[in-house]
């Protein structure tokens, strides 16, 4: 399971201002773990980077049209033409930008050669009908069931990552950060991380205004919310789901295929759909919590420091206190100061991966502002994130956290159990965030927990933050 652990910003290590990437338009990345965050190469034409908007957007072009051209005189797969084209489809993951589902590091890899035949197949499928706009390759996401936004990420990033490495470059220089050759670009110098171990690794920005966030692997609306605002394509695509009452991630893609590739008419209004509707990455709506995890990170956080000392060598049970202390100040600025609203967005509940981060943050800031030798860990991977704190091989104790509305009860009962066992602990906190519509889950996790404790087992703790909205806290009484 991929974790990260005191996760470090690149304007933090380089000693750059923060403000300073701001103004630049540039993500402040982490330099040790990967950000939920993609490229998406719809945005690149809609970046307000000059040498986003014209020079990456003017080679991504140019390079899937070749690839275009390639699959349109192909006469079978395997031959010459086809071969051609599966050379301009890149399918490597690039640790330099620092984006996708990776966990601890950011090492890349490739993936398997059926994807890159499966996109293959879909395009040739998509010329034949006609159509020749090379930016068909960004909705590859839309029909392949094993084809995510990460991967159509790091294609992207492959393609333009000579202009992505002269946008860093120039940021650099005025900046003054030191640069070093790579390999990854000869024409342009890069900034250079050398983590704990005293591997280097070249590193690349991102402009803030070409990246989406990661959807989580089952929640096939951030697949397609884009092309689904459109109400021809929702009428199509919910004509050809029939009557499937709970339609899977291959269900969607399946009908969201039928309603783009019945004509070339069909696929370039579904393009032009997608491309009228995708908007980047907004820090101020923050659905993910990523800003405010890198706000944490980077200011701490206040009223973090505590009166009595911890002794770690107690073992589990003091490690736990200073879980349960990590909690208590989460739930406090929750509940009575205005961290609630950080959780919220547009009415609604942000992402259960939101409320993950920033405990996460708040978590390890308290075990820096009370100089404990532990911090938590946290598994950063596309699925739900578990926390870890140990000192030592024996003392551990995990964190679940889950929202209301989610899946508490099992989380409860089966997962964080699953996650106890193969820490090698009996010590848990399951923690849940109440958005108001907990309903009867607490009651049944709560029978579950006496249920352990009558048959001599240990059970894991519960904890319930209520996170409703409330009046601002200058308003309350």
């Amino acid at each position: 399971m991929a974790r990260v652990q005191n996760p470090t910003l690149f304007s933090a290590y380089f000693g750059v201002s923060p403000q300073a990437l701001a103004a630049a338009g540039l993500i402040d990345p982490f330099l040790d773990v990967d950000m939920p965050l993609f490229i998406d190469p719809v945005l690149l034409e809609k970046s307000g980077n000059k040498t986003i908007n014209t020079a990456a957007m003017g080679r991504f072009r140019k390079h899937f049209e070749i690839l275009v051209r390639m699959l349109n005189i192909s006469k079978a797969e395997g031959d010459a033409a086809w071969k051609a084209a599966r050379r301009q489809l890149d399918l490597s993951e690039p640790p330099e930008n620092g984006l996708g589902y990776g966990g601890s590091g950011r090492s890349g890899n490739s993936r398997p050669e059926d994807i890159r035949e499966a996109i293959l197949r879909t395009s040739k499928e998509i010329i034949t009908l006609g159509a020749s706009d090379p930016e068909m390759i960004s909705l590859m996401g839309f029909f392949e069931q094993d084809v995510g936004p990460d991967t159509i990420s790091d294609m992207t990033t492959t393609v333009i990552i000579e202009d992505l490495a002269a946008i860093t470059e120039a940021f650099c220089q005025a900046n003054g950060l030191p640069l070093y050759s790579s390999e990854i670009c000869a024409s342009h110098k890069l900034p250079k991380y050398v983590d704990p171990q005293g591997r280097s690794a070249p590193i690349v920005l991102i402009p803030e205004d070409i990246v989406r966030e990661l959807p989580i692997a089952n929640d096939w609306s951030d697949i397609e919310r884009a092309a689904m605002e459109n109400a021809r394509i929702r009428e199509r695509v919910n004509r050809l789901l029939g009557g499937i009452a709970r339609p899977t991630v291959a269900d969607r893609k399946h009908a969201l295929r039928g309603a783009a590739l019945g004509s070339q008419a069909n696929f370039d209004f579904f393009l032009a759909a997608v491309k009228e509707n995708v908007g980047s990455y907004d820090p101020n709506l923050d659905a993910l919590g990523y800003y405010r995890l890198k706000a944490i990170v980077a200011n701490g956080f206040p009223g973090l420091k505590q009166p009595t000392r911890y002794d770690l060598k107690l073992g589990p049970g003091e490690i736990m206190r200073v879980v349960k202390d990590t909690i208590d100040q989460f739930k406090r600025h929750v509940e009575a100061g205005n961290l609630w609203e950080e959780l919220w967005i547009g009415g609604k509940p942000k992402k259960e991966r939101a409320s993950q981060l920033i405990y996460y943050a708040i978590a390890d800031a308290f075990c820096k502002a009370n100089d404990l030798d532990i911090s938590p860990e946290a598994n950063m991977g596309g699925g739900p994130i578990d926390f870890k704190f140990s000192s030592g091989y024996q003392a551990r104790v995990l964190v679940e956290m889950k929202r209301s509305g989610g899946t508490a009860v099992h989380g409860y009962e089966k997962q964080l159990e699953f996650y106890k066992t193969a820490s090698q602990t009996e010590f848990g906190v399951f923690v849940i965030i109440d958005y108001g519509d907990l309903g009867n889950k607490l009651n049944e996790v709560r029978r579950i927990r006496d249920q352990r404790l009558k048959q001599g087992e240990r059970a894991s703790e519960i904890i319930v933050i209520d996170a409703t909205q409330k009046a601002s806290a200058s308003k309350r009484k």
